[in-house]
């Protein structure tokens, strides 16, 4: 189980002009397990031996939130096959290439701003902040172009017919939230439409573009 989150606000959600950058962001509090935040103190604040014993003894009295934020899809951010480095069995690993657009650290420093303002209005002490990331999407992206993307519109691969692909890595972005729910709705859409392509006695036919 991970840590509870018990309320969220998407009052930044949608694109706002006026803050200068597309899309927006969810601001979501965590409580953070106690393994966890020490963990966070640790690597946040640098303590160690009874300099974290003495922070955990006020556990209790801290908060946290998270900003997740959407990042834009970007042609620059790719996966490919490393021209050099091989594994164990002499195939070529998979070299991920990845940066930050100007929209994303625009839209991230907002969310530190916003966050900074929520916890002057609440009288809250801000000790510390760290950069996260988590659910990696985009690897497989779904997409109506072969060219352009890696599976079709119901989660198949162009080039491997009867390969299905049904984790967050065929969303091209995350819409600012966390996808776990989306993942399971796509993954259940895509089960009926292999369950209609094979049933008793019958081929299966991938040619038929519907869910029927």
């Amino acid at each position: 189980k991970g840590p509870p989150t018990l309320a969220l606000t998407q009052d930044f959600y949608e694109t706002d002009v006026s803050r200068g950058y597309a899309r927006g962001f969810t601001i979501e509090p965590i409580g953070p397990l106690p393994i966890a935040f020490a963990r966070a103190a640790q690597a946040g604040l640098g303590l160690w031996g009874s300099e974290l014993r003495e922070l955990m003894l006020d556990y209790d009295h801290y908060a946290g939130w998270g900003i997740v934020g959407e990042c834009l899809p970007s042609d620059a951010n790719t996966v490919t096959l490393d021209p050099e480095e091989r594994d164990a069995d002499g195939l070529p690993v998979a070299r991920v290439t990845f940066a930050w657009g100007e929209n994303d650290r625009a839209l991230q420093a907002d969310g530190v701003t916003r966050s900074r303002e929520i916890a002057d209005a609440a009288g809250a002490e801000v000790t510390w902040m760290a950069d996260d990331t988590a659910h990696l999407m985009g690897a497989c992206r779904m997409g109506s172009d072969r060219a352009t993307s890696v599976v079709d519109r119901w989660c198949r691969s162009w080039d491997v017919p009867n390969l299905f692909v049904c984790d967050g890595s065929v969303f091209v972005t995350s819409g600012a939230v966390n996808p776990s729910l989306t993942i399971q709705a796509i993954a259940a859409r895509t089960a009926r439409y292999i369950a209609a392509r094979a049933t008793a006695g019958s081929p299966r036919d991938w040619s038929r573009d519907d869910a029927g």
